[in-house]
């Protein structure tokens, strides 16, 4: 019986090259996980069903993009319109935590702490009521001169910070309900 054609996995560059087909499909696959998983994408619905359910009243009928002092936020981000939240910082040293002066939260959720360039360096998860004297973790140090501001989210109800899905608390004129501080 004739000999079949084969791959010769006993050879040097044919186990080289399929390691690199096999490399490439693993990477092929993660990015396409990581991709799906991080696509973030909340449609105006999504957001108002998580809106009455967290705070027991519907947003208006066309999506708020607030703006910052570092300019607006991503056009995915679910907002809410805050009542009695808000936060006070003051201007600190630098390092891998912010101090908050004081807190008020209407529900569970996240004081998060984004930089000029709009990156969240951390955030940090608080109970309902009025704070003193906390401090919000971060991942990423600040740095002295530069400014951070001090934003509010509800979280969405799964216990996890995540920028696409809790909801970012606005005050009544469509802004962000947060504060600016700057690291010394």
């Amino acid at each position: 019986m004739p000999q079949k054609p084969g791959i010769d996995l006993n050879d040097t560059s044919n186990r080289i090259i399929a390691a690199i087909i096999l490399a490439l499909i693993f990477i092929g696959g993660w990015w396409l996980i990581a991709r799906n998983a991080y696509d973030g994408s909340v449609s105006l619905s999504e957001t108002e069903d998580v809106e009455e359910e967290v705070a027991g009243r519907t947003s208006e009928s066309s999506p708020v993009n607030p703006t910052s002092v570092f300019g607006p936020l991503s056009e995915e981000t679910p907002t809410i319109a805050g009542s009695r939240e808000s936060v006070d910082v003051t201007d600190q040293l630098a390092g891998m935590s912010v101090k908050v002066k004081s807190a008020t939260l209407a529900q569970m959720g996240w004081i998060a702490v984004r930089d000029a360039d709009g990156r969240t360096l951390g955030a940090g998860r608080f109970e309902p009521g009025t704070h003193a004297d906390i401090e919000v973790p971060l991942l990423r140090a600040t740095t002295a001169g530069e400014r951070y501001q001090v934003l509010i989210y509800v979280d969405d109800g799964d216990g996890e910070f995540d920028l696409h899905k809790d909801i970012l608390v606005t005050g009544g004129d469509g802004s962000v309900a947060g504060d600016v501080f700057s690291a010394q």
